[in-house]
């Protein structure tokens, strides 16, 4: 024993000695022995700090070979390593598939490490998660060794609905787009294209998606639409019933943010969970909830669709000077002005063209026709008189208490069969006429202007109509003029003159056309401008 211990210290002698020599100098080393030299047990001192910690475990290993040849330079460590060990983060290990464990062909692949959101396919293995009916992104994946996502995304980078799993040993995916943006013949692979695998990204929640905002008590608050994606969505939650198949998966995204008491839109960061079902006989799988989204410091949760019944609007006659009167009105369109009881929203205007829908139906009054507003009575109970569409029997005119839920008034500048010229700067480039205006008309501003005759209102009214385009043919080739058949939006300019009875469109601005054409004349920076033709 007496023996063994004097080897020990000898090798222990002749180690330090050589490690001197190979640092040649004052360090943080030699202190160390320095300090530790005199005692029987080099680690029977109590540990003062944590240097000396860091280099106790460093120097653990070195001391469970001194058994080795101390001159041989290959086992030795230097201490210049010791002073700082590092901490790498070690690689992350490939992904071993077993088909077997599924029950199927006990085929094993091996694949490269995947993200917490990417589901493997590779061969004949695929993933339980992976169900037909459910949105995915597919990725193919790189050599073992390199990060997963380096690769980009099958069919344009575009989430797709998975219709069809193949059998046989080369299984084959079927896809379904949408937004028929790519055709289904062009939707498909199989999974042994790729030795490398494949990985799978759920989409549960997509861009454009609606929702009716909810609070904690089941009161609808607003509304939101997604505007984009921000991050994987990480599915958490997968269960199979005879029913159908459910899942849940955290999500990130911008929404536009809508709340019924303000009606402004505001994009907003948001996140929470997605529950999603698929019904046993459906092709695709629909949202069933949005749950844990906080907005400001309220927490919400979101059901799919803009459920326009639950819009309110909350009126209130004391703020114009009438009647004291407040009024809750539930399911008026955003682009409609409210009438009820007592109340006449203030923009509403004799001059001007008006829909008129009752807020309790869908159809609107007087055949669903825009009328010229003649007057609006005065009194506790408004008369609303518009222009008669037959002189014998003018019975175009109601009160603003007719029906207790209401009216929206929805105003109305450009209609079917009007003409208008094209213009660019002073240019005239053809002409247009309305041939639909199914879609809603918005005021956005009204103006009070005064003039030498007195004051003049001027409203601005987004329109988005369909038109017949003919384009004046330059040059001589032909006679006859190109039609073209477009939808045409902008900002429609209209005035009411001092005491005249009836508004007229002065122009249309910001044009915006539904074809190539405006690429021409946006490269110009042209404005394209359309003016009422003279009768």
């Amino acid at each position: 024993m007496y023996t063994q211990t004097i080897q020990e210290e000898a090798k222990l002698d002749a180690m330090q000695r050589h490690w001197l020599q190979l640092r040649r100098g004052p360090s943080s080393s030699t202190a160390f022995f320095e300090a530790a030299s005199g005692t029987e047990n080099l680690f029977s001192l109590p540990l003062q700090n944590s240097l000396v910690d860091v280099q106790r475990s460093a120097c653990l290993p070195v001391f469970k070979n001194l058994s080795c040849d101390l001159d041989s330079d290959s086992e030795l460590l230097d201490l210049q390593d010791l002073k700082q060990p590092k901490c790498e983060k070690p690689a992350r290990e490939p992904l071993v598939l077993n088909a077997s464990v599924l029950g199927d062909i006990p085929g094993v692949y091996t694949v490269c490490a995947l993200e917490p959101h990417q589901l493997p396919v590779a061969g004949v293995y695929i993933d339980r998660s992976i169900v037909p009916g459910f949105k995915y992104r597919v990725r193919p994946l790189p050599a073992v060794g390199a990060p997963s996502t380096i690769n980009g995304c099958l069919f344009g980078g575009r989430a797709l609905t998975l219709k069809s799993i193949g059998r046989g040993y080369a299984r084959r995916f079927t896809f379904h787009d949408d937004k028929s943006l790519i055709r289904d013949e062009d939707c498909y692979f199989w999974s042994d294209n790729r030795p490398e695998g494949y990985a799978f990204e759920p989409e549960l929640l997509s861009e454009g998606d609606e929702f009716t905002i909810f609070n904690s008590n089941g009161e609808p608050e607003g509304t939101v639409e997604v505007l984009t994606l921000e991050g994987p969505q990480i599915e958490i939650f997968s269960s199979v019933s005879g029913g159908g198949v459910a899942k849940k998966a955290d999500v990130r995204f911008t929404g536009k943010v809508e709340y019924y008491e303000t009606g402004v839109a505001k994009p907003m960061h948001l996140d929470g969970t997605v529950s999603a079902r698929l019904v046993a006989g459906q092709s695709s799988a629909r949202i069933v909830k949005v749950t844990g989204v906080k907005i400001g410091r309220r927490r919400f949760y979101l059901l799919p669709g803009v459920q326009k019944i639950h819009r309110r609007v909350t009126v209130r006659g004391g703020d114009i000077k009438d009647v004291p009167t407040k009024y809750t009105m539930t399911g008026l369109e955003s682009y409609e002005l409210p009438v009820v009881g007592t109340y006449v929203d203030p923009r509403i205007t004799p001059g001007f063209c008006y829909k008129v829908r009752p807020n309790d139906r869908k159809e609107r009054l007087f055949n669903g026709e825009a009328l010229k507003l003649m007057s609006i009575g005065m009194g506790y109970a408004k008369r609303l008189t518009f222009e008669p569409t037959s002189l014998v029997n003018p019975d175009n005119y109601l009160w603003s208490d007719s029906h207790p839920d209401g009216l929206g008034l929805e105003p109305r500048a450009v209609h079917k069969g009007m003409k208008f010229d094209v213009k660019a700067g002073d240019i005239v480039l053809g002409e247009a006429e309305v041939f639909r205006d199914d879609l809603p008309q918005i005021e956005e501003q009204t103006e009070k202007i005064k003039t030498a005759n007195g004051t003049a209102i001027q409203k601005y009214i987004y329109v988005d109509v369909f038109c017949h385009v003919r384009l004046a043919r330059t040059g001589g080739a032909s006679t006859e003029n190109e039609e073209y058949l477009m939808r045409v939006s902008g900002l429609a300019v209209v005035r009411k003159e001092p005491k005249e009875h009836e508004a007229k469109v002065i122009r249309v601005e910001h044009v915006g056309l539904d074809s190539h054409l405006l690429l021409i004349f946006a490269q110009t920076h042209t404005e394209l401008t359309l003016v009422p033709k003279s009768s």
